[in-house]
């Protein structure tokens, strides 16, 4: 009897771990195919979504910068043979980077860094002129063409003439005179 108990308990133990195993290959290939159709699909950032699949239920995780890219992606999952349901869980982010903004992302860096390279040159510019003035003891920031100009110079006539130089410096759009008249 106990041999009897002991194969049947046995048998019952394999069939439940063989019914289990088919399941988890079917959500693993669900998986699989849901991110390869993300990343086919131009409206998608697949590297932001993450997919998971139990039991035919694919949830769907991660952050894109718009809710067009959110629905999209839950289509796709939801047009994937063998889903039963899709638990779309991903977060819009607009400050984001992803499909739907890409270009507009590179372009707001592109301008940027654009633009601080420029205020790099202008400060450059200016820093130039000073020593061919003989106006030293100053710093000069430059950001979006607004010019800061801080330091020590020997008089008044010398603060004036740096700020005439920052002034008409190309690419200068404002001067902030903060330099201190300190004789040595």
């Amino acid at each position: 009897m106990k041999l009897f108990l002991t194969a049947l308990l046995t048998m019952f133990v394999l069939v439940a771990v063989g019914c289990d195993a088919p399941q988890s290959v079917d959500d693993s290939g669900i998986t699989t195919k849901v991110k390869s159709k993300l990343l086919a699909d131009s409206r998608t950032s697949s590297i932001k979504i993450s997919v998971e699949t139990v039991g035919g239920v694919v949830a769907l995780t991660g952050t894109v910068p718009t809710q067009t890219e959110k629905t999209a992606a839950e289509e796709i999952a939801k047009n994937t043979e063998g889903v039963k349901r899709v638990d779309n869980k991903i977060a819009v982010n607009p400050n984001s980077l992803g499909a739907t903004n890409v270009g507009e992302k590179t372009g707001d860096a592109a301008s940027s860094t654009g633009q601080a390279m420029g205020d790099s040159v202008t400060t450059g510019k200016i820093k130039a002129k000073f020593i061919a003035a003989g106006i030293i003891g100053t710093d000069i920031d430059t950001v979006n063409g607004a010019v800061t100009l801080k330091g020590h110079v020997d008089n008044a006539s010398e603060k004036a003439m740096a700020e005439k130089i920052a002034k008409e410096t190309e690419d200068v759009k404002s001067v902030k005179n903060e330099l201190v008249i300190e004789k040595k």
